[in-house]
């Protein structure tokens, strides 16, 4: 129990404060014959001691370690990672900005998601909210200011991701894009359907990154820092045969006096809207890699030319390989002992059976 009390002389009392603390009962003077006075120092004297309760070691609050990771951390991610950061930074601050960082813990980060859940986020989001979050508690740990990480032992099974896109850009969409943009836009379109390549990874490419004939484009830039080889196929080499090349500039796809294009993404939105089409910038990316899959099953060479880290990644387009189904099924569906012909629909045999 935490409290005041007097002490000394009838007429020269002074008042105590008294408290126990891990076990032990501290006392201690307040140099006061106020009540009121020594009340507040009673919560003082809590409260410091609350502040050094890792074994003498100060107790850091979340807002010292997001300053830190701002000034420190921020500046060495890319833009559009700043931009998604910033974002889950203003979710997070409504409930995680006045705790301590011991104070964040599972309770706490469920009340979190159940807010946003009400709020209408999707799971999707909040996992990006919570990996802002365990980015800043990781960087906390790193600098001694918590013992561990409360975000990883949080489970997020239960935040489902978005279910896997099983349609994408038709031809006749890609034909609608290209036919009411301006010609290197056009251009711009029909590479990212025939690569792959994410947008800033097309809007950026120099001359100097392709061999025409090695038939491949190398980038150095990407969104994981990895860089990787993205080969040609023949409609995407052609492309780039096509395109006219500026006097000098170095960019491949260029915009007025030589400059690459820097707001592609809402030049898109606005031809979106333009041709009919619904589908965003990026479900350019999705159609080659389903129609890639279809046409050669090839999950790891899928992965290397999308640059992604893991083949978790690229599984997400695992469901457009049918082929082995139609094997299997093939199998299922003849009979023992069935004569070849007929299992494969031969007309002549089918007369013979039949006679």
């Amino acid at each position: 129990m935490a409290g005041v009390y007097k002490r000394g002389r009838k007429g020269a009392e002074t008042y105590w404060i008294r408290f126990q603390w891990h076990g032990r009962e501290i006392r201690k003077s307040a140099r006061t014959s106020s009540k009121t006075v020594a009340q507040q120092y009673l919560a003082q004297v809590l409260e410091e001691h609350r502040r050094l309760d890792r074994g003498g070691r100060p107790r850091r609050s979340y807002q010292e370690a997001l300053e830190r990771f701002c000034v420190e951390v921020m500046p060495t991610l890319k833009a559009a990672t700043q931009r998604r950061y910033g974002t889950s930074f203003r979710q997070l601050d409504a409930v995680f900005g006045p705790l301590l960082l011991d104070e964040i813990n599972k309770t706490r980060i469920s009340e979190f998601v159940t807010t946003r859940r009400r709020g209408g986020a999707t799971g999707a989001t909040i996992r990006r909210d919570l990996a802002t979050l365990s980015g800043v508690c990781s960087c906390a740990v790193a600098w001694d200011y918590i013992d561990s990480n409360p975000v990883k032992a949080f489970d997020k099974h239960h935040l489902k991701e978005a279910p896997p896109r099983t349609s994408y850009p038709s031809d006749a969409d890609v034909r609608r894009l290209v036919e009411r943009a301006s010609p290197m836009v056009g251009r711009i379109v029909l590479f990212l359907a025939q690569t792959g390549m994410r947008q800033e990874e097309a809007v950026s490419l120099e001359w100097s990154q392709v061999s025409i004939p090695r038939r491949e484009v190398r980038l150095v830039k990407t969104k994981t820092s990895a860089p990787r080889v993205v080969p040609l196929s023949d409609e995407a080499l052609g492309t780039l045969l096509g395109t006219p090349r500026h006097p000098t500039s170095t960019y491949v796809f260029w915009n007025g006096p030589g400059r690459r294009y820097t707001s592609f993404s809402s030049q898109y939105r606005n031809l979106a809207v333009r041709a009919g089409v619904e589908w965003r910038c990026h479900d350019l990316r999705h159609r080659f890699a389903s129609e890639f899959l279809q046409r050669t099953a090839d999950l790891p060479a899928l992965q290397a030319i999308l640059g992604h880290r893991t083949v978790t990644m690229t599984m997400r387009y695992a469901h457009m390989i049918t082929a082995h189904l139609h094997e299997a099924m093939a199998k299922y569906g003849t009979k023992p002992g069935t004569p070849k012909a007929v299992s494969e629909g031969n007309d002549e045999a089918d007369d013979r059976l039949s006679a």
